[in-house]
């Protein structure tokens, strides 16, 4: 069986997906979700013409001729306005945020005048509507503040919340079932670990299942028996994706295949990439399916490549194509020339010099959680030398 591009391969994996719908959510379980719809504001901000400055509130008319004495008549706290016209030639006691009285249009600082008993003095010219917000100065009612596709972040909420917004219209989060296959893997803790593998990526890959906006299920380990594979597929039936880590390859324990035979639909199987070849991308019951190898490093590099646009459209964020996520950075050693996969290599980028790791085995978690990109080697690229340019994408697990 030949090998399918990488680029065709993540093209199909997403072809079918289209968001999920949506639903409403409370402000603070807004954060990290992708929009609906426009956000319109229900009012303006600030709502009322407001002092930015503790000072007195006066009018600008009776001011113009300096030195003045204005008598001070009350007082405007934020949140306590003085409800009264106030006459010309009077002053208001007003703090930061307070609403600017009737009658006044200009803010004087008090380190600009003079007190003496009811009675402020000023000596210095002031400008007209200094040291005073206007009602909708950040924004007005009826604006859209937050268009549709935003991923909602703290000021994204923050901002909401200004506009008076209690919930948000947001995406829903697609379910990713995962489950981990084989007999040497145990739970982090087990007492026999000393002689078994930890499932390591299963947490990987549901730690950023969460954060790409998805919601993650942990099936749990699947023993290297059809039945016991078929048992997890039961609790995993009515996920959107459903995640298998190991048993994708050809080997006598490598059963994924075998146990889906009556329900996998398989859209392609083994990928021109390295790390990732043996990955099987279909469709099982009515889910999303995503055989990804069990190899740590492997999986969590697949996981970036395919796993990711495939939540992201299910949660209403427009795909990128790869290619617009690469940048380049200047080769830290010599390559050797390259066979027909695309290779990511594990690498560390300080001041835009690429090194990559030596061993760049796939199931090194060590080097991966040092690396911050990978180093693109395209099928059959030439030998490359130290201080070569080279593509990469930035390591976002």
């Amino acid at each position: 069986m030949s090998l399918l591009n990488l680029n065709t391969a993540i093209k199909k994996a997403i072809a079918n997906i289209k968001p999920l719908g949506t639903e409403e959510v409370d402000l603070l379980k807004a954060n990290n979700r992708v929009l609906a719809d426009n956000l319109k504001s229900l009012k303006s901000h600030p709502p009322y013409n407001n002092s930015s400055m503790d000072g007195y509130a006066v009018s600008f008319e009776s001011i113009k001729k300096i030195p003045v004495k204005i008598e001070v008549i009350g007082e405007a706290p934020a949140g306590h306005p003085f409800l009264n016209k106030v006459p010309k030639n009077k002053a208001i006691r007003i703090f930061t945020g307070g609403i600017i009285p009737t009658g006044t249009d200009t803010v004087v600082i008090q380190e600009d005048v003079i007190i003496s008993d009811n009675y402020i003095i000023i000596n210095n010219k002031e400008k007209q509507f200094q040291h005073t917000r206007k009602k909708g100065l950040d924004f007005k009612k009826g604006q859209i503040l937050i268009n549709k596709g935003k991923v909602l972040k703290p000021r994204d909420i923050a901002l909401a919340a200004s506009m008076n917004y209690t919930k948000l219209p947001v995406y829903k989060k697609p379910k990713i079932a995962v489950i981990s296959t084989g007999d040497e893997i145990v739970l982090p803790g087990s007492k026999d670990a000393e002689y078994k593998i930890i499932t390591s990526n299963s947490y990987g890959i549901l730690s950023y299942i969460k954060n790409l906006g998805g919601e993650g299920v942990d099936c749990g380990i699947a023993k290297d028996t059809v039945e016991s594979i078929k048992d997890k597929l039961i609790l995993a039936k009515g996920a959107d994706i459903i995640v298998t880590l190991g048993g994708a390859s050809i080997g006598d324990y490598d059963l994924i295949q075998k146990s889906l035979k009556d329900n996998l639909k398989v859209g392609f199987w083994k990928i021109a990439m390295r790390p990732g070849k043996p990955l099987i991308y279909g469709t099982v019951y009515k889910s999303k399916f995503l055989g990804l190898p069990g190899n740590p490093v492997s999986s969590m590099v697949c996981s970036q490549l395919f796993l990711k646009p495939m939540i992201e459209k299910f949660i209403g964020l427009k795909n990128k194509k790869i290619n617009t996520s690469l940048s380049h950075a200047v080769l830290g050693l010599d390559l050797p020339k390259n066979d027909n996969r695309e290779d990511y290599i594990r690498a560390r980028l300080i001041d835009n010099i690429a090194h990559p790791f030596k061993k760049q085995d796939s199931s090194m978690l060590a080097n991966f959680q040092k690396s911050n990109i990978y180093i693109i080697r395209p099928p059959h690229s030439n030998a490359l030398k130290k201080g070569d340019r080279v593509p990469i994408l930035w390591i976002d697990l």
